[in-house]
């Protein structure tokens, strides 16, 4: 029992030091770091049946993409929770990836395409059935694909898709809708 505390103790630390070490750098390069917020629509239909079809998300991110003429390594952080009679769950995502931009330098309205890779901690505990309740505190690989577009250097509209991992008959990958705005200029 002792090694599989100190691996769950080690996950936590690396999903830590994701979510943290990253923005200290990206706030040099990219000026607006703020909330987000939006809704997650899970894919698996176990998980809608005990959760309901949208969640709320929250997070914070980057918002203007620098520089804007090439890609370039994005972090984001991004949390989905939701809570239905009796049933609960919480995911703490952080990823790291690339970002390109679809536009020129000094454009108003600029598209991008960011695909990441990171850790996911899952903490869920979901009536499959009255007689079968599953739960668990897990973390695991994510990776995720979105699409976004910033409207001068503080608003951001994307859509993204998660892709994260399965247990106890739960896949809690799924497809959310966020609104970003840069509060914090560094």
């Amino acid at each position: 029992m002792p090694s599989m505390r100190s691996g769950r103790t080690y996950c936590c630390l690396a999903l830590a030091a994701l979510v943290t070490a990253p923005a200290v750098s990206n706030a040099q390069a990219d000026p607006y770091l703020g909330p987000s917020i939006g809704v997650f629509f899970p894919s698996n239909s176990n998980l809608r049946d005990a959760m309901g079809d949208a969640w709320i998300s929250f997070g914070a991110s980057r918002v203007r993409l620098d520089p804007y003429a090439k890609q370039n390594v994005g972090f984001d952080w991004n949390a989905f929770s939701k809570d239905n009679d009796g049933n609960r769950v919480f995911m703490l995502v952080g990823s790291m990836g690339y970002t390109i931009p679809f536009s020129k330098p000094g454009d108003s309205m600029r598209p991008y395409l960011a695909v990441r890779g990171g850790l996911t901690y899952i903490d869920y505990a979901v009536n499959l059935t009255p007689a079968n309740r599953v739960g668990g505190k897990k973390i695991g690989a994510n990776a995720n694909v979105e699409i976004g577009i910033n409207v001068g250097d503080r608003l951001n509209v994307s859509a993204r898709y998660d892709i994260m991992p399965s247990y106890d008959s739960l896949n809690f990958s799924g497809f959310s809708l966020a609104l970003k705005w840069g509060i914090a200029k560094f």
